[in-house]
């Protein structure tokens, strides 16, 4: 397992290299956690050999719909995460999920950077407390119909981060 005092580091650096407003201290704990629960820092490929990659467990249909309907639109950002994942825009502008799936597996920020838009894209205010955040996570992350539970979340985060 990763350490995640340097994870935690990882994640602000590169949430915060997008702008202010992807690094609160919320954000970064809900980024955080999410990868405990995901992978617990250990898997960068779903087990099973199922469509999601990084610790954070990105799918390649999210990732693509992270670029098309909302970084497309906002070329500033794009260039952001560019800067943030040290992966080149070119392939920030290409919506290959062959490609995305490689830069999951092998870029930790660029799968911190999909895992921080995709919840940024919520059109709900990001909770501050652990137990808002797992139902959150569940509902907007993991989907309704995913297997995640809420309450794992919350022991993740009271046996890693609190």
């Amino acid at each position: 397992m990763v350490n995640i005092g340097q994870m935690r580091s990882l994640i602000e650096r590169t949430c915060l290299g997008l702008g202010e407003k992807y690094g609160s201290k919320s954000a970064i704990d809900l980024v955080l956690i999410t990868g405990i629960v995901e992978s617990r820092y250990e898997y960068l490929r779903q087990m099973g050999d199922g469509p999601a990659f990084s610790f954070f467990q990105v799918e390649k249909s999210s990732c693509i719909d992270n670029l098309v309907h909302y970084l497309k639109h906002r070329p500033k950002l794009m260039a952001k995460c560019a800067e943030a994942t040290l992966v080149d825009l070119k392939h920030w502008q290409n919506y290959d999920e062959n490609l995305w799936a490689r830069i999951l597996e092998s870029n930790i920020a660029a799968g911190i950077v999909h895992c921080r838009i995709k919840y940024y894209r919520v059109p709900k205010r990001l909770p501050s407390s652990i137990e808002g955040m797992s139902i959150y996570y569940k509902k907007y992350y993991n989907t309704e119909l995913g297997k995640a539970d809420p309450e794992d979340f919350i022991q993740a985060a009271k046996k890693w981060i609190l």
